[in-house]
């Protein structure tokens, strides 16, 4: 996906000897983001770690999604890290939506391994939709000029490589590349 390598290096993403997480929920986007990024390190050298998050939502379903990005990780040599959650008791106790609080404890559990690994950046997977759906929703909540600008690719340590491509980009690439998700 030169397209995305292209936008990585026109936001100046990643650098030489950078530690990354990359959260990895076993989905297109995310399974996609770390394909891409372990491609890219074939152009650039960094460390990579997938990180999942069990949020205790889906039964045993989750526990298979935890399982099957941990083989995928061990078959393509990058560290993993996975972290379990009871995001509806969290969210309960913390009065939050239940995807709220889903969202909180990912950014826990990257915020943990990027103090003990020293990590440099988080990698997450939105793309093109995901930043559309973004503007309209911060538009229908009547946002001022700074909201409606909608997803940015670097915000501080968080990095967005997939926001250059749609959806649809995504899954073909998988199904050209025959990863499955």
């Amino acid at each position: 996906m030169q397209k995305v390598f292209d936008y990585i290096e026109q936001h100046q993403m990643i650098q030489t000897n950078d530690k990354i997480i990359v959260g990895v929920s076993g989905g297109a986007d995310s399974l996609c983001l770390l394909f891409v990024l372990q491609k890219y390190r074939e152009k650039v050298p960094f460390d990579l770690m997938a990180v999942h998050v069990e949020h205790g939502i889906r039964g045993q379903e989750s526990l298979e999604d935890a399982k099957f990005v941990e083989q995928i990780c061990r078959a393509q040599h990058i560290l993993f890290r996975c972290f379990y959650f009871d995001v509806p008791q969290m969210a309960a106790e913390q009065k939050l939506s239940v995807e709220e609080a889903a969202r909180l404890a990912r950014y826990q559990a990257f915020a943990q391994v990027r103090k003990e690994w020293g990590a440099d950046k988080i990698a997450v997977a939105h793309n093109q939709n995901d930043q559309a759906e973004t503007m309209l929703f911060r538009m229908a909540r009547g946002t001022g000029l700074a909201g409606a600008g909608g997803i940015r690719p670097v915000n501080g340590k968080i990095i967005r490589p997939l926001l250059s491509v749609s959806r649809a980009e995504i899954e073909a690439y998988l199904r050209q590349q025959k990863i499955s998700w």
